[in-house]
């Protein structure tokens, strides 16, 4: 059954109108869509390997309703490109899976989420392969949140465990050790 989904996200009312067979069921907990709100594309910010000293560019755009995140790796000194945006914890407590639906390159995007834990003083990401999809093709792909692996600056680290209730932001990063353009377009993020 077809409904008119609202949903409050970080004090935007974003109203979801229904869409062809790849939205996700409406029991879903969180959605982000974004052809509804410019606000959403304006709370995504790039994070490059610039930070570390790399070469790397990369950042989103929303074009034709979707969110593009586009740029060049350049794995001489670093390596990575990412966006991400804020989210608050409670909005995704409980969360066992992402659901995507993504148009890529057929490159290794991760999701990536960030709490509070730290190690060395520093916030650790939680990560999680979005699963290859042809490249240049529409797809619905689905992520479980249960075995999100914890790392540091792309060094795993063991004893960590993501839980989605202590979540304080969320991305997709780029980080598969090759040089060269890429391209991920996301029409609509939705967790549950």
């Amino acid at each position: 059954m077809k409904q008119l989904i609202y949903i409050l996200i970080s004090g935007f009312l974003l109203t979801m109108s229904p869409m062809a067979e790849a939205l996700p069921q409406s029991g879903g907990q969180f959605l982000i869509e974004f052809n509804t709100s410019a606000a959403e594309s304006n709370m995504w910010r790039a994070v490059n390997d610039g930070v570390m000293g790399g070469r790397s560019s990369g950042g989103p755009m929303l074009k034709n309703s979707n969110l593009v995140f586009e740029g060049v790796i350049n794995t001489n000194g670093g390596g990575f490109s990412s966006v991400r945006r804020p989210v608050q914890g409670r909005e995704i407590a409980g969360a066992l899976m992402a659901r995507m639906r993504v148009k890529s390159d057929g490159r290794a995007y991760k999701l990536t989420f960030r709490t509070n834990i730290t190690y060395w003083g520093r916030r650790i990401s939680f990560q999680q392969d979005i699963p290859k999809s042809e490249a240049g093709t529409w797809q619905t792909v689905d992520i479980p949140l249960t075995n999100m692996r914890a790392s540091l600056f792309g060094r795993t680290i063991s004893g960590a465990r993501f839980v989605p209730g202590d979540a304080v932001e969320m991305g997709i990063i780029l980080a598969d050790g090759q040089d060269g353009p890429f391209r991920i377009e996301v029409e609509w993020i939705g967790l549950e």
